[in-house]
Formats: C-alpha cells, structure tokens, sequence
C-alpha cells in the first residue's frame, strides 16, 4: 500500500528535500533554484510552497509567489505560480490539478483579483491561464550598432552589491510605469541573483543599467532603465567589449526607450508577455481604474455611457461608466452586456489588438482603453 498525502504547505524542513526535485528537472544543478530564483526559494516563506508527497517522499510541488503589479498609478494583486514539477515516477497521478487547485481556493480566500505564469498555453488553458500583454524583443549586432559615439570606459561599472550602487538601480527601477512592486531586501536580492550581470552608467547624460545574462555568448537584456543616452552608452560597451554571437532586448511596447532598441537594432518581434488568470474581475478592474481613466481621457472621446462586463457562471458583474470628464468602476449585479468565459475575458483585456476585436468594437469605451498594460520585468519570472 502506499502512502499518498493531499496538498500541504511545505515546511522549512522540507526545503532541502523539495529544492533537489525542483534541482533536478529545471536548474541541474544542485542548489540552482535557489540561486538563480532566490526571491521564489527562501526558506524562512516556505509558506509559498505546496507539496505533495507519496511513499514518505516529495514527489510534486507549485509555488504560488505574491507579487504587487504597479500599472501606472495604481497597483494589483497578483500570485505569480512557478516551480510547476512532478517527479516523472509519479506524473499521470492528476496531482498538478490538486496542487494548482490548492492555490486557487487560498487565492480566492485572500480575494487575490489575478495570478500568472509562463509555459505551455495548451497545457494551461485547462485551468484559466491565457496569453497576455505583449513584450517586444529587439536583436542588436556591432553592425547595427555601427555608427554610434563611443561611451566612456571610465562612466561603466559592474554592479558590485554597495549600497550607493543599489540605491541608484531603485531609483531608475522605481519610476518604471509597468513593474513588480520592490522593497529594498527584493531588489538586493533580485540584482545578486546567479546568472544575471548589471552594468551601471553614471556619466553626465544621467544614471542607467543593463541587467543581462551572462553564462552564454548570446545573451539577452532582462532590465534596464535611466536616461536614453546613459542606456545608449551600455549598449555600445556591452558591444565593444563582450565577444557575443547575439545581444537580444526583452522590452515592454510602450517603454519611453523603446525608440533606443528600436533604432540599433537588426530585427525585433513581438511575442505574449505571460499568462493571466483572472481570479476576481470586479477586483481586478477596480485596481487598473485609475489606467482606463487615464486611457479613455487621452484620447479625447465625448461619448457617454457604460458597459458591464462578467465572467460566464458568476454572478460577480461589474460596470464601466464613461463620460468625456470620468471614468467609474461599481460592482453591480443583473444581465450583464458582455459575459465571456475566463479564457475570452483574459484575451478581451489583456490580449493582442485582434484578440476579441468583435466585442471590443461593440463598444466605444472598450475600443479606446483595451488592452490594459502590465509588465513584469523578465528578472523577477517566477
């Protein structure tokens, strides 16, 4: 007979246990995860860690990572799931269903409005996640660079954990629009983990960094931020002076330095940023109010109205009152005009322009404001 347990919290005494599976199937390395994740795998927040274990072992194991999303002036609650894993004896047993269920019922319980993750869309689907946002990935080679002043070598350090150096990066990170919300303790934390190389300028242009992998000779831009030129500088340091087969950007569309990767590089493509699964909408459009009032004011419409939306199979509606001077966001209940399941509501919201096109053109305020942005920088992916 075996000794098959229901989903449970992980213990800090079981971390050296559960990180050596995860080891093995993602880092390959022993200690890896926590590593290269050190903001996902503290063992003092074993709290965000469920298991399951059969056979006196841990054969299964989903972390849910609270994470604070700022989008413009406003912020939203979001539970990044990561470190999805079961040892390959045990799969086929359904206890990622039980685990990612496990997360869902404390989700709702904290009424926590939105989670994500990365992977397979197909293989998440099944459960709510949908593609969502949009990221931009620019390729820069010295011959698209060429052209371009000389930085000087004496304004480019190499990020070396100080404090006056760290304090810099928060400030530049800090006024980012679109991000994951830090405290100090997360940002030493973010910039020290393995694999990941920043460069600080500090010429006269203005402070900036690139963080940028650094175990491959084709590596790939995961943050940056400062003044244009300072961004500009880093660039063409990181070409003059690393041997790379490839430099590749992961940039945010409506980044204000979206123009610097855009204009030194040799090609770019747009790609889903990650998947989101919609847990509370009322809660949710409540926290982005502040951006679709933003969006709708901007663009200088004078129409009047509202439209109210709803997940199919709940009850919870809310309405969105537009005018040429306000925007409101009220819980309401009733037949709502628009009711899509949660895979739809996810591409309506926060899907590519032609995602749901028909049903955003039903409606002038829907047309205007959609898609809401979001961003979570790729040194913080759960």
């Amino acid at each position: 007979m075996t000794d098959t347990e229901s989903p449970r919290l992980a213990t800090e005494d079981d971390f050296p246990e559960m990180t050596a599976l995860l080891d093995r199937y993602f880092a390959y390395e022993r200690y890896g995860m926590a590593a290269r994740l050190p903001f996902c795998y503290d063992p003092e927040r074993s709290d965000r860690h469920a298991v399951i274990e059969r056979d006196g072992a841990i054969v299964s194991h989903i972390a849910a990572v609270p994470q604070t999303l700022v989008v413009g002036g406003d912020t939203v609650e979001c539970w990044g799931i990561g470190g999805v894993t079961t040892d390959k004896r045990y799969r086929g047993d359904g206890y990622m269903s039980q685990l990612l269920e496990f997360w869902f019922d404390r989700m709702d319980d904290a009424d926590v409005p939105l989670s994500e993750l990365s992977g397979n869309r197909q293989r998440y689907n099944h459960f709510g996640y949908e593609n969502a946002g949009a990221e931009l990935r620019y390729t820069i080679s010295e011959r698209s660079f060429a052209g371009t002043p000389e930085p000087a070598a004496d304004a480019v350090a190499i990020y070396d954990g100080s404090d006056a150096q760290l304090e810099v990066l928060r400030e530049i990170h800090g006024r980012e629009p679109y991000r994951v919300r830090r405290d100090r303790k997360r940002s030493r934390i973010t910039f020290g983990q393995r694999g990941l190389e920043t460069l600080v300028y500090e010429g006269a242009d203005g402070p900036a960094y690139l963080s940028l992998t650094r175990e491959s000779r084709s590596r790939t831009i995961k943050e940056f931020g400062g003044s244009e030129r300072g961004v500009e500088a880093l660039l063409g340091h990181v070409l003059a002076m690393y041997d790379l087969n490839d430099l590749t950007a992961r940039v945010h569309p409506r980044h204000p330095l979206g123009d610097v990767f855009h204009r030194h590089s040799r090609f770019w493509q747009q790609r889903p940023h990650r998947k989101l699964n919609i847990r509370d909408l009322p809660a949710l459009l409540e926290a982005f109010e502040g951006q679709l009032e933003g969006r709708w004011l901007d663009c200088g419409r004078s129409e009047r109205g509202d439209v109210t939306l709803a997940l199919e199979s709940e009850d919870a509606a809310v309405r969105l009152s537009y005018g040429p001077d306000r925007v409101a966001v009220e819980r309401v209940t009733g037949e709502p005009d628009v009711a899509l399941d949660r895979l739809s509501m996810t591409a309506l919201l926060f899907g590519f322009h032609d995602r749901q096109r028909d049903v955003r053109r039903r409606d002038p305020f829907l047309e205007a404001t959609l898609p809401l942005q979001f961003y979570i920088w790729p040194t913080e992916h759960v």
